[in-house]
């Protein structure tokens, strides 16, 4: 059975028309909404980046879709773009302010704990 949108906070128009209208997940049918894309148009740099808070895992279905989909774009992405991963930004709780925060890469299955200042840098992709 699909999950239900629990939070209330976002406008959830589309994604109750999309629960409503489209095949349900037993059917095989999954949507997964991507959280950031970022990408420096100057550098040539793209990473795929899900977010979870308040410590929580990311489901089953939904990792095998990153690990996927990131393979789908390392082995596919033109020539002279340098596409540097999909990763998982899990908060301990909200945000920096109230707890820790980790980066799982979902190709290297690695996870480590990283600062404010670390994720800034590694989201800016200045490495």
């Amino acid at each position: 059975m699909t999950k239900p949108e629990i939070t209330g906070i976002r406008d959830l128009t589309f994604n109750q028309w999309i629960r409503d209208n489209l095949p349900n997940s037993s059917t095989g049918f999954a949507v997964t909404d991507i959280d950031f894309i970022l990408f420096n148009y100057k550098t040539r740099k793209l990473m795929v980046v899900e977010v979870k808070t308040r410590n929580k895992i990311i489901e089953t279905w939904q990792k095998i879709f990153y690990e996927d989909f990131h393979r789908w774009l390392k082995n596919g992405i033109d020539s002279g773009y340098h596409y540097r991963g999909a990763y998982l930004i899990r908060f301990e709780n909200t945000s920096f302010n109230d707890g820790k925060c980790y980066i799982t890469s979902f190709e290297k299955k690695i996870t480590k704990q990283v600062s404010e200042r670390g994720l800034i840098k590694f989201l800016s992709m200045e490495y």
